[in-house]
């Protein structure tokens, strides 16, 4: 195998990967950036990582664990619409090689452990068809944590796996913990004469929201009751399985030689009320072009980095994980020419400028639309200084305090859409150096600038690597009510 040198100057074997994505946890969700928030041992790994203070992801579920599976951009795939359903009879194609079967080329083991949420009407779309030796997990949006169903409308059912076969072992265990002891035994078991990439989809700190009392007890001279203390509760006891998943690792002598990634998948939920999820000071939530929805805390943190490297603040895509981990097995030659993720290794490690300049954020236009679906069209741009947003941004479009900061709501002028006098187009255009929280739309004062971004944007939709989005027709048969109670695939 490629041998690969570090920041200390050593050289080692190819490194263990370990990918912890979490599941709508926000901005304000972590220590890091809210003092409230009790995660001792996140924090402490990312205060010896490197914190990627510009890392985005996409904003919403499916579309990101797209974009980290294959390196692409949603709207190059075919994901860029809403989230994969329980009943939808299509996924993440298969025609795109996801970056587990790039590592194992490389020597790797490949598992992953929790959340799926890529399609899996048939089984050639799970994950053990895929490129993961194994899969521990569920396949849909969210489950319970403690039954493991899973809720589609009004259909519920179960939803547990090891590998294809439904998990009947588990027997009530909080999911968090028993996602963190599936992990600890796949490390025991594990021959360490090649490296191991371990993928943990936590479904923590998404929906719903359930934790035992004594985390939600952490936070009893901050909150009232409230799901916002339940849902920091959940992220507590999150902070707490991580931290025996990095135990086990150095327990057996894994760690030394290990990059481990912390990722958040999208922007906190924010709901107006703000009881759960929260992104503050940034703009908007879940589901919103604003930064809130795209820009999420993300960390790396391994022995092979130099520990005096500060804080990155250039641009980082969770599609440049893809291309990073395939350079860290030593796979460079094998990256498609065609993905959109770059290798951020050098950055990271070498506390250089990221080689990211822009960002897709998403593009959803008519052309290349689910017409079922009837989406609206929408798209936003970012260079290294400014943001264009055309059309309806979506969900909540201002600032929410998380119950814990009593400040009132930022109030600030021009903060509306530009419609173009022409076309009637909605626009936001901002400058994110000056203005980070996208508190300032300058549309209507830099006509230039607009039409330069513009311009950049419909160069950008006519690409010919676009891709219409993937069929969302659901199969009413494939209800757990006609299928023994379960969400099965093969339908």
């Amino acid at each position: 195998m490629p041998l690969i040198e570090g920041t200390n100057g050593q050289t080692t074997n190819p490194p263990n990967i370990v990918m912890v994505l979490a599941d709508d946890l926000g901005w304000n969700d972590v220590s890091w950036h809210n003092s409230i928030v009790q995660m001792p041992n996140l924090q402490d790994l990312a205060e010896r990582g490197v914190i990627l203070e510009h890392a985005y992801a996409q904003e919403k579920c499916t579309p990101s664990r797209a974009a980290f599976l294959t390196g692409r951009y949603p709207i190059n795939t075919g994901m860029q619409e809403e989230v994969v359903v329980a009943t939808q009879m299509s996924g993440l194609p298969i025609e795109f090689k996801l970056l587990p079967s790039y590592l194992k080329d490389q020597g790797y083991a490949t598992h992953m452990i929790g959340k799926w949420h890529v399609g899996y009407c048939d089984e050639a779309y799970t994950p053990t068809r895929r490129g993961f030796d194994s899969h521990y997990g569920f396949y849909n949006s969210g489950i319970s944590y403690s039954n493991y169903s899973s809720t589609e409308g009004t259909d519920v059912g179960y939803d547990y796996r090891d590998d294809l076969a439904l998990n009947l072992a588990a027997e009530g265990k909080y999911t968090t913990t028993d996602f963190t002891d599936q992990a600890k035994t796949l490390i025991d078991n594990h021959d360490q004469t090649n490296p191991m990439f371990l993928y943990m989809a936590y479904n923590a700190p998404h929906t719903p929201f359930e934790v035992e009392e004594s985390y939600r007890d952490i936070y009893d001279g901050n909150l009232r009751d409230g799901n916002r203390k339940t849902y920091l509760g959940m992220i507590s006891a999150l902070d707490e399985q991580v931290g025996q998943l990095v135990d086990k690792l150095k327990e057996v002598g894994m760690w030394s030689n290990t990059v481990f990634v912390f990722y958040s998948d999208n922007g906190g939920t924010q709901p107006q009320s703000g009881q759960s999820g929260n992104n503050f000071p940034l703009r908007g939530k879940k589901g919103s072009l604003f930064e809130g929805g795209y820009r999420v805390p993300a960390f790396v943190h391994s022995e092979l980095i130099n520990n005096s490297i500060h804080p990155q603040y250039r641009l980082f895509h969770i599609s440049d994980m893809f291309a990073t981990f395939i350079a860290l097995a030593g796979g460079d030659a094998a990256v498609p020419a065609d993905i959109d993720g770059i290798n951020a290794w050098p950055a990271i490690s070498g506390n250089t400028p990221s080689p990211r300049t822009t960002l897709v954020y998403n593009i959803i236009t008519k052309n290349f639309a689910n017409n079922a679906r009837n989406t609206e069209p929408k798209a936003a741009i970012r260079d290294l200084q400014y943001k264009l947003i055309e059309g309806n941004p979506g969900g909540v479009g201002g600032w929410i305090p998380p119950p814990e900061n009593r400040v009132d709501n930022l109030l600030k002028p021009n903060v509306n859409y530009y419609a173009d006098p022409v076309t009637g187009t909605w626009y936001y255009l901002f400058d994110l150096i000056a203005d980070p929280y996208e508190t300032n739309n300058i549309a209507a004062s830099e006509p230039t600038l607009l039409n330069e971004m513009i311009t950049w944007l419909t160069a950008e939709k006519r690409s010919s690597r676009r891709r219409h989005a993937i069929d969302n027709t659901k199969d009413v048969t494939a209800i757990p009510s006609l299928n023994g109670g379960s969400w099965n695939p093969g339908f």
